[in-house]
């Protein structure tokens, strides 16, 4: 029968012999100590017996609450560990989507306010673009046009002869000293983080992951 054993129940189980084991040997000890003192006079035994076990049970307590202590731990390390391989599925998902939306139409679109988030935050009259190969084909001049003229006054949008070797864009200042990098990975890993909590619901819905 195979093993069903989660990651965390064996962590648990290991941490609980351990403890066992610990506690199992203080006692064996704590046995062997009795016995020495019963040959000694009755009331001197008898004290120094209580003391002994007293003591036996004070480190099995310790043990034990240590024990829960490092349950705990593990309950949170692995509750953590478990969050972040999700967080890290859903981006990875999410990334795939922004790719997988290059091959539709409406990439045109996000293209165009890819282009225009550069400008603004650039702050600048005139641009170059430099885009990967497929967004080369898709950036003519009359899209180009269209861009420049959505600013008042218009800018200048020019499209860079150099291919990137990524999807998406990156939009330069004139002289080239300024940039804002909007290749989709890039894109996709600031929006991510921005609306971080409300894609993770939407990508961990049952019906969307199905």
């Amino acid at each position: 029968m195979p093993d069903k054993t989660t990651p965390l129940e064996a962590i648990i189980a290991e941490i609980r012999q351990q403890a066992d084991t610990e506690i199992e040997s203080i006692m064996q000890a704590t046995a062997r100590e009795v016995a020495q003192i019963e040959q000694r006079g009755r009331s001197e035994a008898e004290r120094i017996r209580n003391a002994i076990l007293q003591k036996a049970q004070a480190n099995a307590a310790q043990i034990r609450k240590r024990t829960a202590a490092q349950i705990n731990l593990a309950i949170r390390q692995l509750e953590l560990q478990s969050r972040l391989q999700l967080i890290l599925a859903i981006q990875q998902q999410f990334e795939q989507r922004l790719l997988e939306l290059r091959q539709r139409p409406e990439y045109v679109h996000l293209l165009e306010e890819l282009i225009i988030e550069g400008i603004v935050a650039l702050e600048t009259e005139a641009c170059i673009v430099s885009a990967g190969k497929l967004e080369q084909t898709i950036l003519t001049a009359k899209l180009l046009h269209k861009i420049a003229n959505l600013f008042n006054p218009p800018v200048s949008v020019a499209l860079d002869g150099e291919t990137l070797n990524e999807a998406g864009v990156i939009i330069y200042s004139a002289d080239r000293r300024r940039r804002f990098d909007n290749r989709l990975r890039r894109y996709g890993a600031r929006l991510f983080e921005t609306y971080q909590w409300s894609i993770m619901q939407t990508f961990t819905d049952n019906k969307d992951m199905e």
